[in-house]
């Protein structure tokens, strides 16, 4: 069978969204539909022990915060990275309530017959893993950091005195690394698999505004001109129907990342001007973790924005393409494809804004408008 010329392709039932569920699967937060009876159990106790964990570090820093609500710095600082964790807390909770609807359109996608390059599945691949191992090289630099200033990496309640002498420090740090690193390897797993998504729709519209651009009408093959004009718009529909599904399971997801990037910048706004110099290394953990959390805000706003302008293109094809020698039927019918595709497809965060470029810099401006408001109370 060809694939209209895209034999590059590979069908998404090779694994577009594979190495994502093994990596949700192995994290926690997608039991496999082939587990026995007994399986399933075993996997429903580890996922509540990893949701156990993530809760009993964040009571940890709560008590730990409060232990040292007098010095603004710690407090701050707890703030900050604990602020990480609850983003990712929030977001696996969703996530989690979400999974059946979310189980159910990945089904439907594989079984549409799309297909995808196999460049794409590397690329996000990849990606996933580079995220994991460049915030696992950040934690543990800083940790180790702490470690030779022998002190915390973040104030903690201990059930022992974490300062008392070098093992007892090593023995905090680990606990902490290991209350944490789950709950990260979850935030990159769900991240990996809606950026996934939102890279397959942006492919599958890019798809189509090529076939539209190549579809020449010919009276010789009328009637296989008008089944693929007829396969691209049942295609377009369907795309537009799991971007509304989409918008739909991830509204909330969408809407706890804006909020946490635009208070994590705040906060951090607010430690740069009080730290001092002599304090350098808390400022470069501030920095560190708040560049980090930039990045994978900056992924979503890109994909989301990079979805409306596909979305928008469909127009735009259809517009270059041969139309006017078509016949008047079909000349009403591609108008009305245009008139669908200038209202594009998106992703929101909350029904509030839209996943964007500029929902980006709406947040970075939010932020620090925050933050100057704070620093007029204080002065």
């Amino acid at each position: 069978m060809v694939l209209s010329g895209l034999e590059r392709f590979y069908l998404i039932d090779d694994g577009f969204f594979s190495f994502n569920i093994k990596y949700l699967f192995f994290v926690g937060l997608w039991p496999e539909k082939t587990l026995t009876r007994n399986q399933k159990f075993l996997y429903k106790i580890y996922e509540l022990f990893i949701h156990a964990i993530t809760i009993i570090f964040l009571i940890m820093a709560g008590v730990g915060t409060y232990q040292n609500k007098d010095d603004i710095l710690i407090v701050l600082s707890n703030l900050d990275k604990s602020l990480v964790v609850y983003n990712f807390f929030f977001k696996t909770i969703i996530f989690l309530i979400k999974r059946d609807q979310l189980s159910d359109l990945i089904d439907e996608i594989e079984a549409s017959g799309d297909i995808v390059t196999k460049e794409r599945k590397k690329l996000m691949a990849n990606y996933v893993m580079a995220v994991t191992i460049l915030t696992a090289a950040v934690v543990s630099t800083f940790s180790l950091l702490a470690l030779l200033e022998g002190i915390m990496s973040i104030e903690a309640w201990m059930p022992f005195d974490p300062v008392k002498n070098s093992m007892s420090l090593v023995l905090s740090l680990q606990i902490i690394a290991f209350c944490v690193f789950p709950g990260l390897c979850r935030a990159f797993a769900m991240q990996g698999l809606v950026c996934s998504m939102i890279m397959y729709l942006c492919d599958q519209l890019i798809h189509l505004q090529k076939e539209l651009r190549s579809l020449d009408y010919v009276k010789d093959t009328e009637m296989i001109t008008r089944m693929k004009f007829k396969m691209i718009i049942k295609k377009h529909i369907r795309l537009m129907g799991y971007s509304m599904k989409m918008e739909s399971i991830f509204n909330e997801y969408f809407l706890v990342q804006n909020l946490a990037v635009t208070v994590e910048l705040c906060l951090n706004a607010v430690m740069v001007s009080i730290v001092g110099v002599q304090q350098i290394t808390l400022l470069f953990t501030f920095l560190a973790y708040l560049v980090l959390a930039l990045i994978n805000a900056y992924v979503y706003c890109y994909l989301g924005n990079e979805l409306i302008i596909q979305s928008e293109g469909i127009a735009l094809a259809a517009y270059e393409s041969t139309w006017t020698s078509w016949p008047v039927d079909l000349q009403k019918d591609l108008l009305i494809v245009i008139n669908a595709s200038q209202r594009p497809l998106k992703l929101s965060a909350g029904g509030i804004a839209l996943l964007s470029i500029q929902t980006f810099s709406q947040a970075l401006y939010n932020g620090y408008s925050i933050f100057a408001v704070l620093n007029d109370v204080v002065n």
